[in-house]
């Protein structure tokens, strides 16, 4: 529970407007915070905001707009770019006033760190943006499924009609959701190095992937609810048993454990 003083609860609604402000909820309402005034007793304060509600889109539309909007901010910002402005053209508002900008941030991997890949984070963004309200474990089966397909499919399979930077580009299997292990892959696939012309079409058209799976993702938890998605490997789900918290307790993730990890012969 969230506390305020009399004080401070009537300045902030004084400078926000008071009256206005309140009058001004509508349908704008999603949720509400109690807070616990000293000597004004509990107060219902509501959340305001937009409702982020998805609807079926075309994968192959908002593929094509992916691979087109690459340039302007990277794959993070064109995962999501695409599947908002679908969403625009569709409804307008809020998805007109995205701070799609923001989502620049995840190219290289967040800021150029080579982590998780931003294809794999805008997608991981647009499931938490449609699917806050329902429990994490169906957010997580959705973001599995996603994860899973970007580890041990061979990408990219798009192939644009007009290509930005180059013409045949090698698929390869990133064995992990990190830019700095998928693009190394892709590397040692294609010979080409990670600076070259080719690297950047490559990374042009899986974001085109990522984001028709996100959108079908999407679609089938729109159809049906209670749909099942892709579960853990069998390797992973050994790796998980043993060293998660029911066993071992030394480690946390659902990731590939062999991109990382070197074993030997002798363990289990």
């Amino acid at each position: 529970m969230h506390k305020v003083n009399r004080r401070g609860l009537l300045t902030s609604l004084g400078a926000l407007g008071g009256s206005t402000l309140l009058a001004g909820f509508g349908t704008c309402l999603q949720t509400e915070r109690t807070l616990q005034a000293d000597d004004l007793g509990t107060i219902e304060v509501p959340l305001v905001g937009p409702r982020w509600d998805y609807v079926k889109l075309d994968p192959a539309h908002v593929r094509e707009t992916a691979y087109r909007i690459y340039p302007d901010g990277g794959c993070m910002y064109a995962v999501v770019g695409s599947v908002i402005r679908a969403l625009a053209e569709l409804k307008g508002e809020p998805f007109r006033s995205f701070p799609l900008g923001m989502m620049r941030y995840g190219a290289g991997g967040v800021g150029h760190w080579g982590s998780v890949c931003g294809i794999v984070n805008g997608a991981s963004a647009l499931i938490g943006l449609f699917h806050s309200e329902v429990s994490k474990e169906s957010r997580e089966e959705m973001i599995t499924e996603f994860c899973l397909w970007y580890e041990t499919t061979a990408l990219p399979a798009y192939k644009p009609a007009k290509p930005h930077m180059a013409g045949e580009i090698d698929p390869s299997v990133a064995g992990s959701v990190l830019c700095h292990i998928s693009t190394i892959k892709w590397c040692e696939a294609s010979a080409y190095d990670a600076y070259c012309p080719e690297k950047k079409e490559r990374c042009m058209r899986l974001t085109a992937d990522g984001a028709r799976k996100v959108v079908e993702i999407l679609n089938r938890k729109a159809d049906d609810a209670a749909c099942e998605f892709a579960s853990l490997t069998a390797d992973v789900k050994s790796c998980v048993d043993c060293h998660g918290k029911k066993e071992l307790a030394d480690a946390t993730g659902s990731m590939s454990c062999n991109a990382c990890h070197q074993f030997e012969k002798k363990h289990p």
